[in-house]
């Protein structure tokens, strides 16, 4: 009898809606928010996918700290997660361990690139961007954006090795590797685009942000998902049905939408 890797649609969908406000909050709250705070300036406002600090009204160092911070914290999160997906039990487990370390590294390589080829978001060198105004300006945005093209096509190997180690190699895996990417893929970036449309600043957000953070930053899952050889062994790696995630999947998302969509404003 061949063994195969079996994972459930319903319970990857319930893992994307879960992991994506996870995932953006981390960024968001964890490296933006708290950054802007320990700097000893005021969160004015805090929406799904950005947050406005004082600090931006400035020219002072503690702007470019509040802008790196959420490049920064996805850093140290998928350093600290990396090896804990290594150490882990149980397929449940490792599977959602690996989300979380290749959604944060996708996150740091991707915005490195984004800020280098478009001249916008949180490591722009370009004047009132990002970490910006810096001396050659061009410079910067070639070095981040070859260096982080060449950190996130790294990441896709790793990303690769790491599914192969959990469900093998094979013909037989290539349904499994699809569904836990693709799928995956799919669900997390339109719930992320849905989630941000009711932001009050625009399109902007939706398509500078949630759009290129989700269907950009994690493009790379598409790769991962047809990296499928002819030659190998299929391994058993069971992700069973689970409606408790699904259900609790759509709460948070549902809560993260309607709380964080609009925006919270903090005084004036």
């Amino acid at each position: 009898m061949t063994t195969r890797p079996s994972i459930d649609r319903v319970t990857i969908i319930g893992l994307a809606l879960l992991l994506m406000p996870i995932l953006t909050m981390l960024h968001e709250i964890g490296g933006h928010a708290v950054a802007c705070v320990a700097t000893g300036y005021r969160v004015t406002g805090l929406g799904a996918f950005y947050v406005d600090c004082s600090a931006e009204a400035t020219a002072s160092a503690a702007r470019r700290i509040v802008a790196l911070a959420g490049p920064g914290i996805d850093v140290v999160l998928a350093l600290i997660l990396y090896p804990a997906w290594r150490r882990a039990r149980g397929d449940l487990s490792r599977l959602v361990l690996w989300y979380l370390w290749i959604g944060c590294a996708f996150a740091a390589a991707g915005y490195a690139a984004f800020s280098g080829v478009t001249g916008i978001g949180d490591l722009s060198p370009e004047p009132d961007a990002g970490i910006g105004p810096l001396p050659y300006a061009p410079v910067w945005r070639a070095v981040l954006a070859l260096g982080g093209a060449y950190a996130y096509c790294r990441i896709i190997k790793l990303g690769m090795a790491g599914l192969t180690e959990m469900i093998g190699q094979g013909m037989e895996t290539r349904p499994a590797r699809r569904t836990v990417a693709h799928l995956y893929y799919i669900t997390l970036s339109v719930s992320a685009v849905l989630a941000s449309l009711p932001n009050p600043v625009g399109l902007f957000i939706t398509l500078a942000s949630a759009t290129a953070a989700s269907f950009g930053g994690n493009a790379g899952l598409i790769s991962i998902g047809y990296a499928t050889r002819p030659e190998g062994e299929p391994r058993q790696f069971v992700i069973a049905r689970n409606w408790a995630i699904l259900v609790c999947g759509i709460a948070m998302t549902a809560a993260f939408t309607l709380i964080l969509g609009p925006t919270i404003r903090f005084g004036p």
